[in-house]
């Protein structure tokens, strides 16, 4: 969320090019628009204070975008993992009703 376009497709692009078999898993964020309702308010408090801070969040994706930057760089498999399916993955029977907040996703990726 820190970094440029530009830069995050040269890393994608280097770790690529890395031995066959070899993987990456990154996080990345969706756009605001596309947070569940109770999560915009926390989400805008955080840009905010990164910006203040002199770190703004630059970069967003959604998924089909993070997945053809994936692909453009060469990985030969790619997926992306929601926060809802950590959700039914790691937090379905939370008596506490934790969950991950949306909007944080991740990429797999392996070349």
């Amino acid at each position: 969320m820190y970094l440029t376009k530009a830069a995050i497709t040269s890393t994608l692009n280097q770790i690529a090019a890395l031995a066959a078999g070899s993987k990456l898993a990154m996080a990345f964020y969706l756009p605001l628009e596309l947070l569940d309702e109770e999560d915009k308010p926390l989400q805008m408090i955080a840009e905010k204070g990164a910006k203040a801070a002199g770190t703004p969040f630059i970069s967003f994706y959604l998924h089909n975008e993070i997945l053809a930057l994936a692909r453009e760089a060469g990985f030969r498999n790619f997926e992306t993992i929601s926060s809802k399916d950590l959700a039914k993955r790691y937090f379905a029977e939370r008596a506490d009703k934790l969950s991950p907040a949306s909007g944080e996703e991740f990429l797999l990726a392996t070349t």
